[in-house]
């Protein structure tokens, strides 16, 4: 059973993660609840038989936890996440860490000094459609050689279902870092160029094109593109148009539960679901790191790449030209 002290329950607690963690209470015990709105706090601490915690300081020395769940920070900036990356504990992150580079950075340098695991909330690698990918890419399709997405950013008022995809940023950050982790190799170049039919406002669109090393087998060269519209039309799902060409076949997906792929010799479309969901895995993968576990999860340095391609997608856009990706040490 792992212990778990939960900071800052936010918009998205009864919707997204009490009903998971319900299922998973035979592995998780919520032991301590801190919120800013006490009654809050106290209405799930009752349900939980958890303690009512006063502050984040009391939460990290007063009770025996083994991780934290920090759900909702919006408020302290990034203060709980100085706390807790000193404290020898994972820490699970939902929501926006920002674009403060340096901060993030240096975080993520203590906590690997200290071997503390720091897992962000990157729900689209998990999404039921990227795992059955990656299940089709050992067995039937090959290595992706080429991403195609197409997609609106969130408006200012629009309701989103996951935290951290709010804003135009975050929700970048979202796709870099799975382009990345579907790819599996380091981004080198970032060229955006701006698209426009004036005629039409809904036809104009940024295109982002992220350039990765090349196939170390046939030296192709491998690549996403990120097509992203000015505005979004009322028949057109949220949820990005995803295309990816593979060694020996492509798979779609346009939604989170359903995807197509095709090879030589067939071409199919499966439902999933009936698989888990992305919530579910990452806080299994997240448990099975507290108790000692080495299965691979997501950690501040992936955050930091995606914020540096959302910059310099930008900057690219702004200066006419394609912009050299450099790693931190290659920075310095």
């Amino acid at each position: 059973m792992v212990r778990i002290g939960i900071i800052g329950l936010g918009p998205y607690w009864e919707q997204r993660y009490e009903p998971v963690l319900r299922m998973m209470d035979q592995r998780i015990q919520i032991k301590a609840v801190f919120d800013p709105v006490r009654s809050r706090a106290e209405q799930v601490a009752e349900h939980w038989n958890a303690a009512v915690v006063s502050g984040i300081g009391s939460l990290v020395s007063r009770y025996p936890l083994d991780a934290f769940l920090l759900l909702h920070s919006d408020w302290m900036d990034h203060y709980p996440l100085k706390i807790l990356s000193q404290q020898h504990r994972p820490v699970y992150i939902a929501g926006s860490l920002g674009e403060e580079l340096e901060l993030l950075e240096l975080i993520h340098a203590r906590a690997t000094e200290q071997l503390v695991t720091l897992m962000p909330e990157f729900s689209r690698r998990y999404s039921q459609a990227t795992s059955r990918f990656f299940e089709l890419a050992v067995t039937r399709l090959g290595n992706p050689n080429s991403i195609q997405i197409e997609t609106c950013c969130p408006g200012v008022d629009q309701e989103v279902e996951i935290p951290g995809q709010k804003n135009e940023t975050d929700f970048l950050v979202g796709l870099f870092d799975w382009c990345c982790y579907v790819m599996r190799t380091k981004p080198v170049q970032v060229h955006t160029t701006f698209h426009s039919d004036s005629s039409d406002l809904s036809e104009d669109y940024r295109q982002i094109k992220v350039d990765f090393l090349p196939d170390p087998v046939s030296t192709s060269e491998r690549f996403a593109v990120i097509k992203i519209k000015s505005e979004q039309r009322e028949s057109e799902s949220f949820f990005p148009r995803h295309q990816i060409a593979c060694r020996n076949g492509k798979a779609e997906f346009h939604s989170p539960d359903e995807i197509h792929w095709e090879d030589e010799s067939s071409s199919i479309t499966e439902s999933l679901k009936s698989d888990r969901r992305e919530l579910e895995v990452m806080l299994d993968h997240f448990c099975r790191r507290v108790i000692g576990g080495i299965i691979p999860v997501a950690n501040i340095n992936d955050v930091c790449q995606a914020i540096q391609l959302v910059k310099l997608s930008r900057k690219s856009l702004k200066e006419g030209v394609p912009l050299k990706f450099e790693t931190a040490s290659e920075r310095d």
